[in-house]
Order: structure tokens, then C-alpha cells, then sequence
């Protein structure tokens, strides 16, 4: 199961651009080895049984609405088939890939204990949180990192690939957005154990090791901050490592992550300005916030004071809860906030209307008005 089947199973999914010019938005933003990368992107699910004529078909509604850059799963079937076609169009493509949701991967499934185990003794092996695609694996494992690093590696090897872009590098949400948790019958004033991950013998050893503390005699371990320190810790030592081994291959490597790292943190243990990027891509989905669209605003400004400009940051939008006017007035909203582009979920909510809120968007950018 995917992220949009997720999406429509919690009851919320209905879930280089131009050329140069004076502008100064349309200026590309240069990651750390001085690439340059496109303005505005699409996630991608695979789709392999569409014909090369249709996908021909979607990268020109594409490129004429301005989005540039590709997001796509499905590992190098998928790639090998859509970064020749891309390219005839100068657009950039990244592999899309799960990192810590290993749900469905066979080679984990072999291996039980790599899998994240909650509070409450339950490993997501077996017991899922929420969904029962949530299969995490614990990112303390070396075992874990050697697995996800030999994924990573086969994807950069696939010619013409210019990224590799993570999402799911995280524990599993400890505490939904707000407008899920009814979806699920759930009020989670406070961190429950079965959504409290990872408390495996890996973690419990290396927490004892750090800080000298057994976790498993904490009689609250959700007030302890180093405990909490960790995990933000284990997630952010696997990112940097595989953008170390990414960046040596020539790949520009980004993620998906939820909105500013504040959040984030408390929502998932990502502490993600801590991460060595090359881009982020903070998913400002307003709706699981019970937000306005305004808020995608503040969450972009967020982001930007939280990483201290370091990184070019893409706002995220959720095009299932925006009509083409509000998707325009996302748009605005992101690059008023000082966004290197937007980036939009996903090409199967990608509507006339919304094709015309890009152009228009883009365009009155580009002419000042």
C-alpha cells in the first residue's frame, strides 16, 4: 500500500521552469556540489503498465505547466524507462524510495529483529501501528543502514539519475496530526506506548552506552530529553551517512519530512536541520492540521529560521485539499515566504484547474504583477 492509498484510507485524499530571468526567485538555488536544481516538482508513484506515449503525454502537461522536476518511485525499472524521456525535455529525475518503512521489502521480512519495537513490547514486524503498511525498521541497526545503503547504491547507479530523494526517514508518527486522529478514534493528549518507538535491544544498549542510563528503569522515558535526544540522533546518523555515500557518487541527495523541524521532532523524531541535504521538502499538507492555507506561510518561514537558510527548501502542497485557486494562493504563499519552489502530491490530483494555477502563479512571478 502507498502514501496515497493512506491518504484515502484516513479519509482526507477527496491526500527549470522558465528561463532566466530578473526575477529574483527564478534565480536556481546550488546545492552542495554547485548543481543546480529545477524550481518546482511532482511526486511520482510508478505506474509501470502506462505506455512510453502516455508518459510522453504527461511530461509536456508538465513542462507546460512549469514543474520541472520528477519525484518518481519504483526503483530502476521505473527509472531506467523515464530519465531518457525526461531528459529529451530537460527535466531532472530523483529516485523516490521508503527508507524506514520497509513495508513489503523481502529482504527485511527475513529479518524480524531489525524491525522498531514499541513501548509497550510489540515489534512492527508483526503488530502495526495505525496501518498495517507501517512496517518500521529501527534505525539504530547497522544491519538496517548496510540494507538501506545497498538500495541506495543500485539507484545511483542508474544512468541519467540526478538524486535520490528519502521519505519515511523516520520513526513512526508518536502522535498524529490533529485532523487524523479522529480517523482513527484516537486522542493523543500525550505519547501512548504503543506508539512509542524504538525500544529494542539495539537502542536500549546503545542509550545505556551514551548516557549510562537503562531506559527500561525510566519510569517515564517520554520526560527524559536525552532519551528523546537519541532517537532524533539515530535518525539523523543514518541520513548523513547515505548523503556521504550519495554525494560521493555524484547524486544530489533531499527528503520528504513533515513541516518544521519543531514539529517534526515532536511528531516523528525528526530533527531534520540537523540533516546534511542538498534540498528539503517539508510536506505542508494544511488540512492534517486543521489549518488554513495561510499556515503554509508560516511553516515555509518556519522551516527556513529553522535551518538557518542553509539548504533550499520546497514547499510541499497537498493538491487533493486545494482547488486551483487555493493552489495558487499556496504558491504565492511559499515563495513570499522565501521557498525555492513547491512541490506537489501527487500527478493523479493534478487537475486542468490546477495546471492553470501554476501557469498563472508562475507567471505573474515572472512579469512582477
Amino acid at each position: 500500500m502507498d502514501k496515497r492509498t493512506f491518504l484515502k484510507n484516513s479519509g482526507l485524499l477527496g491526500l527549470g521552469l522558465l528561463g532566466a530571468a530578473t526575477a529574483p526567485w527564478l534565480t536556481s538555488c546550488a546545492p552542495a556540489n554547485g548543481a543546480e536544481l529545477p524550481h518546482n516538482w511532482m511526486w511520482f508513484h510508478a505506474h509501470m503498465e502506462r505506455t512510453d506515449e502516455e508518459w510522453e503525454s504527461i511530461l509536456l502537461t508538465l513542462k507546460s505547466a512549469g514543474i520541472t522536476g520528477i519525484l518518481i518511485g519504483g526503483g530502476r525499472p521505473m527509472l531506467s524507462r523515464i530519465i531518457p524521456m525526461a531528459d529529451k525535455h530537460g527535466m531532472d529525475v530523483h529516485a523516490w524510495m521508503w527508507t524506514l518503512n520497509r513495508n513489503g521489502d523481502q529482504e527485511a521480512l527475513k529479518h524480524p529483529d531489525w524491525y522498531a519495537v514499541s513501548r509497550d513490547g510489540n515489534s512492527c514486524f508483526d503488530v502495526r501501528p495505525y496501518v498495517d503498511y507501517y512496517q518500521w525498521v529501527c534505525p539504530s541497526k547497522e544491519e538496517v543502514y548496510q540494507h538501506i545503503l545497498q538500495q541506495v547504491t543500485e539507484l545511483c547507479g542508474v544512468p541519467g539519475l540526478k538524486g535520490v530523494h528519502l521519505d519515511y526517514v523516520r520513526y513512526s508518527d508518536v502522535i498524529l496530526p490533529e485532523a487524523l486522529q479522529p480517523v482513527y478514534n484516537l486522542v493523543q493528549d500525550k505519547e501512548y506506548p504503543e506508539f512509542d518507538f524504538c525500544y529494542c535491544p539495539t537502542c536500549r544498549e546503545k542509550f545505556k552506552k551514551a548516557y549510562g542510563i537503562d531506559i527500561q528503569t525510566v519510569e517515564d522515558p517520554t520526560s527524559l530529553l536525552e532519551w528523546r535526544q537519541y532517537r532524533y540522533d539515530s535518525v539523523t546518523k543514518l541520513v548523513n551517512r547515505l548523503s556521504k555515500e550519495v554525494r560521493q557518487r555524484n547524486k544530489l541527495i533531499t527528503a520528504a519530512v513533515f513541516p518544521y523541524p519543531e514539529l517534526a521532532r515532536t511528531i516523528c523524531r525528526q530533527s531534520w536541520d540537523e540533516w546534511h541535504l542538498d534540498a528539503v521538502f517539508p510536506m505542508l499538507y494544511q488540512n492534517f492540521y486543521n489549518k488554513p492555507v495561510e499556515w503554509i506561510s508560516y511553516a515555509t518561514k518556519k522551516g527556513i529560521t529553522d535551518t538557518r537558510g542553509k539548504v533550499p527548501l520546497y514547499a510541499g502542497l497537498f493538491l487533493p485539499e486545494l482547488s486551483g485557486e487555493d493552489l495558487k494562493i499556496a504558491i504565492d504563499y511559499s515563495l513570499e515566504a522565501g521557498a525555492s519552489g513547491v512541490a506537489v502530491f501527487d500527478y493523479g490530483s493534478f487537475s486542468e484547474a490546477h495546471q492553470e494555477a501554476f501557469k498563472t502563479a508562475l507567471l505573474e512571478r515572472d512579469t512582477g504583477k
